[in-house]
């Protein structure tokens, strides 16, 4: 795949991994590893990632509004690094879970706060590797 490269360690995977098993602040945490030595477009990725996976967090919580917030500012990162350097070089479907995610920030404004308190949520995304 051409498009701007993204560095992709050990610590990406495990995020990766992480979140496919529904452990979204492990996840954060081996992205923020990756996050914190980055330069500023990858950056923008792995916060973008980070910030997702704390919106899933938040929904596992049933915590309506940080959800959606979260969720929000990882698909604005997304969006801003799309309109900075286009498609990405990256191991990952990165707009498979952009997709998705955006999929349940719209149901969980859709269906609203009661839904989520009333009972657990089950539209988890998964991110899958490119063949």
């Amino acid at each position: 795949m051409a498009g701007y490269p993204i560095p992709w360690c050990a610590d990406s995977d495990a995020g990766v991994f992480l979140f496919n098993q529904r452990e979204y602040w492990s996840a954060h945490e081996a992205w923020e590893n990756v996050w914190a030595v980055s330069e500023p477009n990858p950056k923008l990725f792995y916060q973008g990632l980070i910030q997702i996976a704390a919106g899933f967090v938040k929904i596992q919580r049933r915590q309506h509004k940080g959800g959606m917030a979260n969720l929000r500012k990882g698909l604005e990162k997304f969006r801003a690094l799309d309109d900075a350097v286009g498609d990405l070089d990256v191991p990952i479907l990165y707009k498979d879970l952009f997709n998705q995610s955006r999929g349940v920030r719209v149901s969980l404004f859709d269906q609203g706060e009661a839904r989520l308190v009333a009972r657990a949520w089950d539209l988890w995304p998964r991110i899958e590797y490119r063949e």
